[in-house]
């Protein structure tokens, strides 16, 4: 195997593994992020919208909590790089990916994004590497002060431009931004993208590393920066983080771990937010999403766990419209991560929603936002102490600006 690779790869420049897409001048790419590279996976302008759905029910919930909320999104390599993507370039469809939409996203919800996608462009040293899907030392150092610069810029709500001026130090993100630290170079960086390749012909390259000395230490078993639950503490640093990332943090956490007193770092999905915030309350001051830019539909389907917030209901309660129930698909459950929460999903006929359509539940009376889910279908978690019996009516609204349809009503069991 590793002798083929080594010759469609050497001599004929292809491929041996279909997860690998070998492009020009040595350059290997993700084949999953392909979609992306060639416009054909990008949301629609409705899951865009509930995209946008999403993340403001995340905001505001943790708004409610008095934590900040950062979101970072690691841009595809060939989003990047593309220029050394094979014959692909008359297969493209659309230039503009949905990453291109979340910076006038996270402006309109208020939620502070550290904007990597427009930093690592306005780069003219590339900052990934070529044989692996990750970006190299230099770019991950530049990412995690371009994400600790964000959270530092942001306000917690309530506070005046005039009051967080002038806040103690204390009450502001202070961070270590390695300015100063001696950099090395060493041809060492053996590629995710290559070892899938190669088991021992693959040629490790050229990367930069920062002669950092951390105070942090592991409060978990750690064996290495792959694991999925890993938590540090640091003596000399006050505030707490919770980070849910993917591999792309695994450069990011040395960094981060050590500008802060406690800190845990997941790979969970779906993100357990609401209990391990909850389990921390007394000492979360910061949530960092981290979530690579082919992963971005993970928003629209598999949404943050949170109790579903409520929401004003409409002064007369519209007619039901005739709607073939059975086409909505809903059920209910307890959710399999979280036991103390009933989880409510269905899907709505497509032809029954405008682009920005909401839809909302009325839960036992209560009305409640709920997570969109894909192009037409809806998520909620509800506190399971709070309904009883095993069983709650529900009604499904569809609100389009201040008009509202009601398109089902019935009792579900779980």
């Amino acid at each position: 195997m590793a002798a083929d690779a080594y010759v469609q790869g050497i001599l004929f420049k292809t491929s041996a593994e279909e997860q690998v897409i070998y492009g020009t001048d040595g350059w290997l790419y993700y084949s999953s992020t392909l979609g992306d590279y060639l416009g054909t996976n990008c949301m629609t302008e409705r899951e865009l919208f509930n995209l946008k759905h999403n993340l403001q029910i995340v905001k505001e919930w943790t708004d409610s909590q008095g934590v900040t909320l950062v979101l970072a999104v690691p841009p595809n390599k060939n989003t990047l790089y593309g220029e050394h993507m094979p014959y692909y370039d008359s297969m493209i469809v659309d230039q503009e990916h949905t990453i291109d939409s979340l910076a006038a996203i996270c402006r309109e919800i208020g939620l502070p994004y550290a904007d990597l996608l427009t930093l690592f462009r306005g780069e003219s040293e590339e900052l990934y590497l070529k044989r692996d899907s990750h970006w190299n030392g230099k770019g991950a150092l530049l990412a995690y002060n371009r994400i600790m610069e964000t959270a530092d810029q942001a306000m917690p709500d309530g506070y005046t431009e005039k009051a967080w001026e002038d806040a103690l130090p204390m009450d502001r993100w202070s961070y270590e931004d390695y300015s100063s630290a001696p950099a090395t170079r060493s041809k060492d960086a053996d590629g995710d993208l290559n070892r899938m390749l190669y088991t021992f012909y693959g040629e490790k390259e050229m990367d930069t590393h920062y002669d950092v000395t951390p105070s942090f230490t592991y409060t978990t078993k750690t064996g290495s920066v792959e694991d999925a639950w890993i938590c540090t503490k640091n003596p000399e640093k006050e505030r707490s983080l919770i980070m849910f990332r993917d591999s792309f943090g695994n450069t990011l956490l040395p960094y981060v771990a050590d500008q802060f007193g406690t800190a845990c770092f997941t790979r969970e999905a779906p993100y357990r937010l609401q209990k391990l915030v909850e389990e921390q309350r007394s000492k979360i001051t910061l949530v960092v999403i981290e979530k690579v830019e082919r992963n971005l539909k993970d928003f629209i389907t598999l949404p943050p766990i949170l109790f579903a917030p409520e929401t004003e209901l409409p002064s007369e309660t519209p007619s039901k419209e005739p709607v073939d129930e059975t086409l909505l698909e809903l059920k209910a459950k307890i959710n399999e991560y979280d036991p103390s929460m009933v989880q409510i999903s269905g899907v709505v006929p497509e032809d029954m929603l405008g682009t920005e359509t909401e839809i909302i539940l009325t839960v036992d009376g209560m009305g409640r936002k709920v997570y969109h889910t894909g192009s037409n279908g809806f998520m909620v978690y509800l506190d399971a102490s709070e309904l009883s019996g095993g069983a709650c009516r529900v009604q499904v609204l569809l609100k389009d600006g201040v008009s509202y349809r009601m398109i089902a009503e019935t009792n579900l069991v779980y």
